[in-house]
């Protein structure tokens, strides 16, 4: 553990080089290493959403935390959030950049075009499934949802959401399914054990079928009445078979009959079949053209929705691509300062997006920028005088003339940009720059001595 104040090496609660009262220092950075540690005892049982939990914590004490951070990541890459989990690691990179595994998990994401394609196209398809359901269009939902999942399978959102969506349409078979994926990945994630408990209640509320194919339902003296499915029979008691007489009426009936339908039915219908199958053959094939109209609008449809996929998956892979160089250039900023070259770290910052950095990047942005153009004031002012020494006026002009702009407070920048201007014979500037002491700085040296080389140039 190292002195937060010099950096010197801790062994007591007071720092032997400096003096420094690090002992409440010392408990912070204990405790921290303590949450790490039970992060990581959680990961290694694999409950993934606990140890996020303990690692947030861990770099809510100590952002510094490397190996928190770095495991933070591989937590988050596990779960599917991709994006997260590269956020964090340039984060670590930036705050240790030497000797940091960061650097290895950022190449193995880099080094693959198709992973950084699958990334885009998880976040892609899963915004889109929320814009499905939002909309009520649960079919497409799902169909978006399995896609993603056969692409990216570790992302717990959606299964959890897939799961909501089955449990919607009632067949809890498929949402317990996508329920106990989640389990294997994470296996005490909060919120899909709570939709677990709902499903139960769900399948414990569904009417149970009746069993029995046959049920009595009223009896009598002179007849009984069951039912079997879902027809009811009335069965009489007691009633004489009259069987031999009863045939033989029902012989003659049925041949009455039969001659009846012969001559009323049978032969006026065998005059329309032509006209009915000429008919039926009209709407079986307008069914038939209806059919492939509806397929062929379907798909091209679905044509017009993979077009806009792909060119959305392009864009984001760009936009991640542009947050990825932001990050690298962030990170090339800060090496430029801490190797002594504010100048050059400045110049590196004014040439970057500062939109196209994260929330933490912002941060660190700003926090940067505030320490590089105190230090790059002074380095640029040095760097200009000492060429006005020189008398390399073209030098001297270029280093106070960014000086000046970066800090207008600093007159005396100002008067040597104005004698270095006179020095290279840029008279116009010169006398521009003369009159701006003389108004900004009057009573003083500076300004005397600017209104006699202005009045010098204004005679020639």
């Amino acid at each position: 553990m190292k002195c937060f104040n010099c950096g010197a090496e801790l062994t007591s609660d007071c720092c032997d080089h400096c003096g420094a009262d690090v002992a409440r220092y010392r408990r912070l950075i204990q405790t921290s290493n303590a949450y790490f540690n039970e992060g990581l005892d959680k990961a290694r049982v694999r409950d993934l959403s606990g140890a996020v939990i303990s690692l947030r914590q861990s770099l809510k004490i100590n952002k510094r935390n490397s190996d928190a951070r770095n495991l933070l990541g591989l937590v988050q890459f596990e779960m599917g959030e991709v994006v997260e989990a590269v956020s964090q690691w340039i984060i670590s990179k930036n705050f240790q950049t030497e000797g940091n595994r960061a650097d290895y998990y950022i190449d193995e994401v880099q080094k693959n075009p198709n992973q950084l394609r699958m990334i885009n196209t998880t976040i892609r398809k899963f915004n889109q499934s929320l814009v499905y359901c939002e909309q009520g269009s649960y079919d497409l939902a799902i169909i978006q949802l399995k896609k993603l999942l056969s692409t990216n399978t570790n992302l717990l959102k959606g299964h959890q959401l897939l799961a909501l969506l089955y449990m919607k349409m009632d067949q809890y078979d498929k949402a317990r399914a996508e329920l106990e994926a989640v389990l294997d990945i994470d296996r005490t994630n909060t919120r899909t054990l709570r939709y677990l408990k709902e499903l139960d209640d769900a399948e414990g509320k569904r009417p149970r079928r009746q069993n029995r194919k046959e049920e009595e339902i009223q009896t009598s003296k002179d007849s009984i009445a069951y039912t079997s499915g879902n027809e009811t029979i009335i069965q009489p008691i007691g009633v004489k078979d009259n069987t031999g007489l009863h045939s033989v009426l029902n012989v003659a009936i049925g041949i009455a009959i039969g001659v009846a339908v012969m001559w009323f039915l049978i032969l006026p219908a065998h005059q329309q079949m032509t006209s009915s199958e000429l008919n039926d053959a009209v709407a079986e094939y307008s069914d038939q053209l209806e059919s492939k109209t509806a397929a062929l609008a379907s798909l091209e449809a679905e044509m017009e929705s993979v077009k806009a996929e792909s060119e959305a998956a392009v864009q984001m892979a760009g936009e991640a691509t542009d947050k990825l160089n932001a990050q690298e250039g962030l990170l090339k900023a800060y090496r430029l300062f801490t190797e002594t070259d504010p100048a050059g770290a400045l110049e590196q910052l004014e040439s970057m997006d500062k939109e196209t950095l994260t929330d933490d990047g912002k941060v660190l942005y700003d926090s940067l920028f505030s320490q590089v153009g105190a230090e790059a004031v002074a380095d640029l002012y040095k760097t200009g005088y000492d060429a006005y020494r020189a008398k390399d006026y073209t030098a001297a002009v270029e280093a106070l003339e960014r000086c000046y702009n970066l800090d207008s407070t600093n007159g005396d920048a100002l008067y040597f940009l104005a004698r270095s201007c006179h020095g290279a014979g840029d008279t116009e500037k010169a006398k521009t720059y003369y009159q701006k002491v003389i108004d900004e700085y009057p009573n003083t040296k500076k300004a005397t001595d600017s209104a006699r080389y202005l009045a010098g140039l204004q005679s020639e």
